[in-house]
């Protein structure tokens, strides 16, 4: 529940950090190399990440086919690495980044996909289909910006939303 807060918390903090960003010129990688906003965001990448991964070995614990929550534990890793290895690391940087957003969708696909043991599987599992084609219809839309930061975020909202209510109905099941 708290990895989209944080996440956002980190990226406004940035953003707000740094009048020479834009949406459509930059990626949000950007961020985490210019001297004023690049411990904000790589800061917020690591915890945030290690908060995904907290979140995908409850998943873990709660799903019947565990692929997909496998799958987002590397995404997990990735995001980690998005903040230890910034865009001056180039190709490091380029791989954690693109597996991040690769992990992601398809952690995501798979738990839609395999999903149907329960009613809380069945619910998950839709809500995730349908915000990962949602996040991946809109992006196509969106690569004539000269940056990718719109659709880094197009790809990510749904994700973190999902998080969200998912984090929820876990902490209401277990606890």
């Amino acid at each position: 529940m708290f990895l989209p807060l944080v996440i956002f918390t980190s990226l406004g903090l940035s953003i707000a950090s740094s009048p020479w960003f834009t949406w459509t010129q930059n990626a949000l990688s950007d961020l985490g190399i210019q001297e004023n906003s690049a411990f904000l965001f790589n800061y917020g990448m690591i915890i945030g990440g290690f908060l995904a991964l907290i979140f995908s070995i409850g998943l873990m614990k709660i799903l019947a086919n565990k692929l997909g929550a496998y799958v987002l534990a590397l995404s997990s890793l990735a995001l980690i690495g998005v903040g230890l290895f910034p865009e001056t690391f180039f190709t490091l940087h380029f791989f954690t980044s693109a597996s991040f957003f690769i992990l992601l969708a398809f952690g995501l696909l798979i738990i839609g996909v395999t999903s149907g043991y329960n009613v809380f599987e069945r619910t998950i599992g839709l809500l995730a289909m349908v915000l990962v084609l949602i996040a991946l219809g809109s992006t196509v839309f969106l690569f004539h910006f000269d940056g990718i930061a719109v659709t880094e975020a197009f790809c990510c909202f749904p994700a973190f939303v999902w998080c969200s209510i998912v984090g929820l109905k876990m902490t209401f099941i277990t606890g």
